[in-house]
């Protein structure tokens, strides 16, 4: 099948706006970058910075600072992605992994300190991982079917990140505050 080139616009032939599909239609695209996303991230980030200037230096920084951003982005980006995909199972998942997240941590506080203890903190980090491949996985997934959306990675980043932040302090705390 040959393709014929098309003329150049000239005075008397006027210049197509937008590609013509097949069927004759003009191709509507999406915009990537709109200045409502732009002013959306900006504030999302100068958040993150103000978060992360505010940890208090003297409780384990190094662990808080990751929680504090996480949460806060877990909280951003979430009611982002709630408001713009209400109905979708990944905008709830997260979600319903706040429960888990508590159950594990009040039993946590019920198996004395040392080895069980211990195992207890693997076994909420090695939960996690799971967590985190499953999210992961139904990202790839969702991009694969409709597109990438940075707002939905992010919730599930950060979602992932809360949880693993929280087995690590609980790794950390397994032995008692001694």
């Amino acid at each position: 099948m040959e393709v014929e080139p098309k003329p150049d616009a000239g005075p008397d032939r006027p210049t197509e706006s937008a590609p013509a599909a097949d069927d004759g239609s003009a191709v509507s695209r999406k915009p990537r970058f709109t200045i409502g996303k732009i002013m959306f991230w900006t504030a999302v980030c100068a958040g993150a910075v103000v978060v992360v200037g505010a940890t208090d230096e003297g409780m384990l920084s190094e662990i808080m600072i990751p929680f504090n951003l996480a949460a806060y982005l877990a909280v951003i980006c979430g009611l982002t992605t709630i408001i713009r995909f209400p109905t979708s199972l990944d905008s709830w998942l997260p979600l319903a992994a706040i429960p888990a997240v508590i159950l594990l941590m009040y039993l946590y506080t019920l198996v004395e300190p040392g080895p069980d203890r211990e195992a207890f903190a693997v076994l909420t980090l090695v939960i996690g991982l799971g967590w985190g491949i499953y999210l992961l996985v139904r990202n790839i997934k969702r991009t694969m079917r409709t597109g990438f959306s940075l707002a939905v990675a992010v919730y599930h980043l950060a979602s992932w990140a809360g949880w693993m932040v929280l087995g690590v302090l609980m790794s950390i705390f397994s032995h008692g505050w001694d």
